[in-house]
């Protein structure tokens, strides 16, 4: 496995915030496993939703499965953030393992762009659409009703008023 260069303090990996629980599974170097869900992932770590936090420093090895396959890797545990969330970096992936990960961080940025893009597109279609033809149309009907009623009464009160 090789190890992973050191993060750039000026670049920050994306990560991705995933919608449903994606089971993980952290295997100490004795056998001994514990379970937990992964809440955020990046290139570079992530978080976990763990029943109790692990010592901060502590390694395991972690798999789940993303979008782009099954990622098995070394992590060191980070300091937990609350009593069940806890963060992690990886510290060696090999290859194929890192190209899962990061198609698997690629198609949940890729859905989260096309949402964003079909919501700003509707957004817009309801900003600058162009007012309803049918409403108009009922406006310009309804004014030459209206015309055609005025002039009837008209005619119907002259007709009877010069006879009388």
């Amino acid at each position: 496995m090789a190890t992973l260069p050191p993060v750039l303090a000026s670049r920050r990996a994306a990560r991705v915030h995933l919608p449903n629980s994606t089971p993980a599974v952290l295997r100490y170097q004795d056998g001994s496993r514990v379970a937990g869900n992964l809440q955020v992932v990046s290139a570079a770590g992530g978080m976990l939703r763990l029943s109790q936090p692990l010592d901060p420093n502590t390694r395991v090895s972690l798999i789940f499965v993303s979008d782009g396959g099954t990622v098995l890797g070394k992590a060191e545990m980070l300091e937990p953030l609350s009593s069940t969330q806890q963060a992690f970096r990886f510290v060696e992936l090999d290859r194929n393992n890192r190209r899962n990960l990061q198609f698997g961080i690629q198609s949940h940025l890729n859905q989260s762009f096309d949402e964003d893009r079909w919501i700003a597109k509707y957004r817009s279609a309801i900003l600058h659409r162009a007012p309803s033809q049918r409403g108009t149309l009922k406006i310009v009907f309804g004014s030459v009703a209206f015309g055609i009623l005025v002039l009837i009464s008209a005619v119907y009160f002259f007709h009877f008023e010069l006879f009388k």
